[in-house]
């Protein structure tokens, strides 16, 4: 099994969100704490890791929400590397030295935490909004997976801000589930947390019309915004993270 916190399973999310966080208090990279001055992550690079929804999937080309980060922040000497994989879950991203577990895909060396920090990144942006759940993983497991890339990438003084989970047309139980996994996330890892989901959601949990790119999974043009937005609103207001001057 990997990793105290894994092992203990089943656990209740908040009791996995306090376990996980022994090396997790720094809000952005080293020595950016709980109530210090934020870490200053421009310029350089900026990675992105996660699925479909970050590498752009439903938007028109250019207009995903990373794209529109990349034009937001060019003029702070950023450059954004996408390596989001349609299809990837959050064991796609772990390290290659994570021990394997059974009937779970292994980790992605062209997708994963490893490949990320090889590009010596300032920031790391972490999005797996669903696919964990589609396939049946527990919340549990997406915590405990994402709080385990988040924790590679401060062990190497890199800031991180994970997104929330999204909206999707799944079945009642596994909706149910979201909440849940972002709850967690929000008290393992907040002011570095971008939370989404509500603001893109139907009242059932499901995309809200306005955003939904048609397929009921992705986003379009207006949902990739919000997220960009809620991006944007983070870095400017300087709760987490700095981008350096405009």
């Amino acid at each position: 099994m990997r990793g105290a916190c894994l092992a203990r399973r089943p656990l209740v999310l908040g009791a996995l969100a306090v376990a996980c966080t022994g090396l997790l208090s720094s809000c952005g990279g080293a020595g950016a704490t709980s109530g210090s001055t934020p870490a200053l992550v421009a310029p350089g690079a900026w990675v992105v890791m996660g699925s479909s929804s970050a590498a752009g999937a439903g938007a028109t080309p250019g207009e995903g929400w990373a794209g529109s980060l990349q034009r937001s922040v060019a003029g702070r000497s950023v450059d954004i590397v996408n390596l989001a994989q349609g299809g990837t879950t959050t064991y796609a991203g772990l390290a290659a030295s994570s021990a394997p577990v059974p009937n779970r895909p292994p980790a992605d060396p062209a997708a994963n935490i490893d490949a990320a920090l090889a590009q010596a990144p300032k920031l790391l942006l972490v999005s797996y909004p669903s696919n964990d759940t589609a396939l049946g993983y527990s919340a549990e497991e997406t915590v405990h997976n994402l709080l385990a890339i988040r924790a590679a990438a401060l062990a190497q003084g890199v800031a991180v801000v994970v997104l929330s989970t999204q909206p999707r047309a799944l079945p009642q139980a596994q909706r149910a589930l979201l909440p849940q996994i972002d709850a967690a996330l929000s008290q393992a890892v907040s002011p570095c947390f971008v939370a989404v989901r509500e603001a893109l959601a139907a009242p059932d949990g499901t995309i809200d019309a306005r955003y939904d790119s048609g397929d009921g999974v992705h986003l379009n043009d207006a949902g990739h915004a919000v997220i960009h937005d809620s991006l944007r609103n983070l870095i400017d207001t300087q709760r987490c993270v700095r981008a350096g001057p405009p």
